[in-house]
């Protein structure tokens, strides 16, 4: 009997879909193009031996040399001064040059650098090796005193809200901007200028009685080397305001 009553609710089932037809499509995505999710626009792209060695420097260098290499560290002391990266100098190294450089601190006892012997006691050779090809794009690009890197970070996390995750003026919160909207970095003109003392004024500073715009004051909420790394990032925005990165001929 309980067969004869499944058999029936089928059978009725199949003739309500037949009379009512097929199921209607899906609705087309209807999300607009603007609201659909962004990839990061990327400072450099890191060899996979970067890579590794990023993992590396975040995890063992970055407690001296701090995570954007500006040598502010939490070790960092009166007696451990670590060298800052953001300079042409390390910008431009090529791995072989950095080994040679810290040979003597990772062979011998340095009295400026003695915690180097236990640097090299805890990490594989090869794995130091990989710190070292790191430390180029974390100071690129040579150009700028900052790491375009870690102003990416930065940027996505202080920036993206008004200025959009590619940089290009469109964030979310920039629909609800009347008078001045968000700079598109993309296009623009002091950016293109490469002066970059004044983009650097112009982060500090902010929009307020400034230039017209909201933009926070971020020289009270970030560091001057952070700021400086925001001015890396927003260098790599538009093609040819910076060197190419060397590793990548």
């Amino acid at each position: 009997m309980k067969k004869l009553v499944l058999v029936a609710l089928s059978s009725a089932m199949v003739a309500g879909l037949t009379a009512c037809g097929e199921p209607p499509a899906p609705a087309a995505d209807s999300t607009p193009v603007s609201a659909a999710a962004e990839t990061p626009h990327l400072a450099v792209a890191l060899t996979p031996v970067q890579q590794e060695g990023q993992v590396v420097f975040e995890s063992v260098c970055w407690t001296c040399h701090g995570s954007a290499g500006h040598g502010d560290g939490p070790a960092r002391t009166s007696d451990i001064v670590p060298p800052t990266f953001q300079t042409q100098d390390y910008a431009l190294a090529s791995a072989g040059t950095l080994r040679q450089r810290f040979q003597a601190s990772l062979s011998e006892a340095d009295p400026e650098h003695p915690h180097m012997q236990f640097v090299a006691r805890l990490v594989k050779p090869e794995s130091f090796d990989a710190a070292l090809a790191y430390i180029p794009a974390l100071a690129y690009p040579p150009e700028i005193p900052g790491s375009a890197i870690n102003g990416g970070r930065i940027f996505q996390f202080r920036c993206s809200g008004c200025h959009g995750v590619s940089g290009r003026g469109d964030g979310p919160a920039a629909a609800g901007l009347v008078e001045v909207k968000p700079a598109d970095f993309t296009a623009d003109t002091l950016v293109a200028s490469r002066d970059w003392d004044a983009v650097y004024a112009k982060i500090r500073a902010g929009g307020q009685h400034v230039h017209g715009s909201l933009m926070p004051a971020w020289g009270v909420v970030l560091s001057n080397s952070d700021v400086w790394d925001l001015v890396a990032y927003l260098a790599t925005f538009q093609p040819g305001l910076v060197s190419k990165p060397n590793w990548q001929d």
